[in-house]
């Protein structure tokens, strides 16, 4: 029975560690329901103790450890989630160039770290859910979308009017103001973003531009990384 017990525990715990701090379990905090947990396992210890007399101590001690260990590399996993997400998201950086590495900081916000490539600052984003390659650009006061880029994410093209100057590598063209519904750089969301759309072949790569930097408490270099703070 108290394998069951342990069972029921364990899994708690992976609730908690998918849940995180602001997810309500069964009424209970995620600190409320660990300090439940640990307490069934102070409680399931001591029932099997009492047990132990019944079985094969040697074998039952065994199980016991066996889940005691599992239980505690769930409790460590808990406690250090922040940084292990943290740690996940830098190998999968160096993975996949441009990857934006998240974190939350002692206020319990957002950041997110971009590394430079060899040029510039780039970054994967999603856009209406679609995801999109970025360069930041704090000399563009919108977020850009090349023509390529508006028709994946399901703008209507034929609804555009092209009537905004924009300034491009290849020199001036013209560009149709959108909203979008939303985007998301890492852990940063912002909803509802006005952005501009380039005429088909006058731009070869999206933009993040100003409008949505000024959304941010702040942003700033350090190194060949880009930190955005939400």
């Amino acid at each position: 029975m108290f394998f069951v017990v342990l069972s029921i525990i364990a899994a708690a715990l992976v609730i908690l560690f998918l849940a995180g701090d602001t997810t309500a379990i069964a009424g209970m905090s995620g600190d409320q329901l660990a300090s439940v947990v640990f307490l069934g396992l102070i409680g399931t210890t001591l029932a099997a103790s009492i047990l132990a007399g019944r079985q094969r101590i040697g074998s039952l001690l065994q199980q016991i450890a066996l889940w005691v260990a599992i239980i505690l590399a769930l409790v460590v996993g808990y406690e250090y989630r922040f940084e292990l997400q943290e740690m996940a998201s830098r190998v999968s950086s160096g993975v996949v160039p441009g990857a934006p590495v998240s974190a939350t900081d002692d206020n319990g916000r957002q950041t997110v770290s971009i590394t430079r490539n060899r040029r510039h600052f780039a970054t994967q984003a999603e856009v209406n859910g679609t995801p999109l390659r970025f360069i930041i650009d704090t000399g563009a006061s919108s977020v850009v979308l090349t023509h390529e880029a508006a028709e994946r994410i399901g703008i209507d093209m034929d609804g555009l009017t092209f009537r905004v100057p924009v300034m491009t590598a290849n020199g001036m063209a013209s560009a149709a103001p959108v909203r979008l519904d939303e985007m998301r750089v890492g852990g940063i969301v912002r909803g509802d973003i006005s952005a501009l759309v380039a005429e088909e072949g006058q731009l070869f790569e999206n933009l993040l531009g100003m409008n949505f930097l000024d959304t941010l408490s702040g942003f700033e270099v350090t190194g060949n990384r880009l930190i955005l703070r939400e």
